[in-house]
């Protein structure tokens, strides 16, 4: 079934997430064989997955064919992930950044993608991811999504070339914008469709999915050209990250309930190699405030003696491995009024409704913040005003902190609060892909007609991913995969 435009402006972050911790899959459903099986539905394409990384395959592809595109999308509503992300798309761009005067590069670009991913990731991925970051924003500003003149140093950033979207309405998501363009041009959005199987034809290369549709009826679908996975990762998937990593099995989730990985399982049942799933970003977040912070250059981290820990604008592994090794696991991020205005109204309102819950926390004076967190006050205050002192000397003297993320001091009230307890935010493992999104084999060789694209597909990120890589892997890698299965002869 189609997705009602009228239902999206109800839906919340916290919507999304029920269920999500209850998750345990860890197996995946064996492929079907073609032979002899009696198709339900064709289509050229099927495209499994409907956020950035799908629609933006779904979009390519229709630049190139105009045969039937089906997205198939397990959950009740469309935009995955990429619906409840803050939006912030990293691209070297001389417009913008050299108007604020930043000097940005694409090979800086590539030495903080490595260097946050502790080399780890595939080179011929990263410079792709990287050099084709511009192009892909353009491309999707040419789809009807604005952005901002400016862009922002966001947590785990390393650098400002974060480009945020514009929206009119506080209540929508940039994704909305490429779902409508979707619509527009043909392609069909199921919801409420969850693939459980891919279908291999004798050859081993993809010859369709097994789904469910959403009166959960068992059907089959025909991929004429190729199947395009853009699932996303298992973050949701409680057993199978505290398989990865011990540590976070425990934890909540920022990403939506479906997101628990097995389309991947389900391809590696057809054969596909997975690299990299021990690697499992966190973000020391509040679930439904995980956006609080995002914005490194406006916020401090405190734990509960009042006093910094970490250098904020570090990589996101290092924070997250900091924030687990305090004693209870929590700290406290802290911004002011300027700092709380610089968030898109989403997230305000988000936060204003956490002030109901008790789950934030504004006050008049960092004395009575203090006392609101119940940290020792005197070292609470004495640490804010020494943050305050770097900034205004340019030197970070306690840890190091780089002067482009060190720029507005922590001064105008109301001040306000939220927990830093870690969330699962990411997994950067996942199906191995080759330069033109081909999903590959344990010999390194091409599964043919497979694409994958987004948080589903490894190799992109390495062991941590740089803020801001996400929303450009997703639309650079989803172009491609929409591109080269569109380029495939029908069969």
């Amino acid at each position: 079934m189609t997705e009602p435009l009228s239902r999206l402006p109800t839906l919340s972050r916290r919507t999304l997430l029920a269920g999500a911790a209850a998750a345990g899959l860890t197996a995946g459903m064996p492929p079907v064989r073609a032979a002899g099986l009696r198709w339900d539905g064709e289509a050229e394409i099927v495209i499994v997955g409907s956020g950035g990384a799908g629609v933006s395959a779904a979009l390519a592809a229709r630049e190139r064919t105009k045969g039937r595109i089906v997205i198939l999308e397990k959950l009740g509503v469309t935009g995955g992930s990429t619906r409840f992300s803050c939006g912030y798309f990293n691209a070297v761009d001389p417009e913008r950044q050299r108007a604020q005067g930043i000097e940005d590069s694409l090979e800086r670009h590539i030495a903080d993608t490595n260097a946050s991913g502790r080399g780890r990731g595939d080179p011929e991925l990263v410079r792709i991811l990287c050099s084709e970051a511009l192009d892909a924003l353009h491309w999707v500003e040419g789809y009807g999504v604005k952005y901002e003149p400016f862009c922002s140093q966001i947590y785990g950033g390393l650098f400002p070339r974060s480009h945020l979207p514009k929206l009119s309405d506080p209540q929508a998501s940039y994704i909305d914008v490429l779902l409508d363009a979707c619509r527009s041009r043909g392609i069909e959005i199921l919801t409420s469709s969850p693939v459980l199987s891919l279908v291999l034809n004798e050859d081993g290369s993809a010859a369709g999915v097994v789904w469910r549709d959403a009166s959960g009826t068992r059907c089959t679908l025909r991929a004429s050209r190729a199947v395009v996975l853009a699932s996303g990762g298992f973050s949701a998937n409680a057993e199978l990250c505290r398989l990865h990593d011990p540590r976070l099995g425990d934890l909540d989730t920022t990403n939506p309930a479906g997101s628990t990985g097995e389309v991947m399982l389900a391809a590696r049942e057809a054969g596909a190699y997975l690299t990299g799933c021990d690697w499992i970003e966190c973000i020391p977040l509040h679930v439904h405030y995980a956006r609080f912070a995002i914005l490194v250059e406006r916020c401090i981290f405190v734990d509960q003696q009042g006093r910094r820990f970490v250098r904020e604008d570090d990589r996101r592994d290092i924070l997250r491995d900091t924030i687990l090794s305090l004693p209870s696991r929590v700290g406290f991020v802290i911004v002011d009024h300027d700092g709380f205005e610089s968030n898109p109204p989403s997230f305000r309102r988000e936060l204003h409704e956490g002030l109901e819950r008790q789950e934030v926390y504004r006050a008049q004076t960092l004395e009575e913040m203090a006392q609101l967190l119940r940290l020792p006050v005197n070292n609470f205050v004495e640490t804010v005003n020494r943050y305050n002192g770097f900034v205004r000397s340019g030197r970070d003297e306690d840890f190091g902190r780089g002067v482009e993320s060190m720029i507005h001091e922590i001064r105008k009230p109301p001040f306000w609060a939220c927990r830093a307890s870690m969330s699962r935010h990411h997994t950067m493992g996942g199906v191995s892909i080759d330069a033109r999104a081909r999903v590959l084999d344990w010999d390194s060789k091409p599964v043919g007609r497979l694409y994958a694209a987004g948080e589903v597909a490894g190799g992109v990120h390495g062991a941590s991913r740089l803020g801001g890589n996400a929303i450009a892997d997703v639309h650079v890698f989803g172009r491609i995969a929409g591109r080269e299965a569109a380029s495939e002869v029908p069969a």
